[in-house]
C-alpha cells in the first residue's frame, strides 16, 4: 500500500513539475482619466488637459489647453500602453499619442500642419 501511494505521489509530482505555466496577459489599459501635459508650440510653452470618459457608445471627453478652446474628443484607441486621441478643430484634425509608463507618459501631437513632442502625467 505504501509503495502504491509513493508511486502515485511521484507520478503527480512529476506531472506537476513538467507542466508548463502560461503567463497571464496584463489587463488591457483603461484610458479613462485626466491627463495633464506640456509641450511647446512655435516657441510658446503650452499646458493642457485631456479628459477621457466612458460614454454609452465608447470613449468621449475633451482636450483643453491654455492657448485654445476646449475640443470634444472624436475617438480614443488603445494599443497596449499607447493611447491615441483624436479630435476635430476649426483648423483641422488634432491627434495626440500618449505612450504610458505607469502614470507618466511621453508622446507626440499633430495639429494644423504642426507636430511635436509632449510629456505628462495621468492624475490619480
Amino acid at each position: 500500500m505504501k509503495l502504491t501511494m509513493t508511486l502515485a505521489l511521484c507520478f503527480i509530482a512529476g506531472a506537476c513539475a513538467s507542466a508548463q505555466v502560461t503567463p497571464v496577459a496584463p489587463a488591457a489599459l483603461n484610458p479613462v482619466g485626466v491627463y495633464d501635459f506640456t509641450t511647446t508650440i512655435e516657441g510658446t510653452a503650452v499646458a493642457g488637459t485631456i479628459t477621457i470618459t466612458q460614454g454609452a457608445s465608447g470613449y468621449t471627453g475633451t482636450i483643453a489647453t491654455n492657448v485654445s478652446p476646449s475640443l470634444p474628443i472624436r475617438s480614443v484607441a488603445v494599443d497596449d500602453r499607447k493611447v491615441t486621441v483624436a479630435a476635430d478643430s476649426p483648423d483641422g484634425p488634432v491627434t495626440i499619442i500618449m505612450e504610458l509608463a505607469g502614470d507618466e507618459f511621453t508622446g507626440t501631437w499633430s495639429y494644423a500642419g504642426m507636430s511635436g513632442p509632449h510629456t505628462g502625467k495621468r492624475r490619480p
